[in-house]
């Protein structure tokens, strides 16, 4: 789970000096923000990844092979 916090993290932190998120930024944002009030809390970056990691692991073996983790390439390339 770690590794996909590092992704997500990855994603906001290229514009930190930027005045406005770009569009593809403020699809994440708006992906991470579980109840819509324009704030992002450590329980909804926990939820979102949970989430992630649940759609991602198909045999539900708690684990993250290789193949499982192109998917989880699939599924970002989807959301830009």
């Amino acid at each position: 789970m770690v590794w996909i916090r590092i992704i997500l993290f990855a994603f906001f932190s290229f514009n930190v000096f930027s005045d406005e998120l770009s569009s593809e930024e403020l699809i994440y944002f708006n992906f991470l923000d579980l109840n819509d009030d324009k704030y992002i809390s450590i329980d909804e970056i926990d939820k979102s990844t949970a989430i992630i990691f649940q759609l991602i692991d198909k045999n539900s073996d708690k684990k993250l092979s290789y193949d499982e983790l192109n998917e989880l390439k699939k599924i970002i390339k989807l959301l830009r």
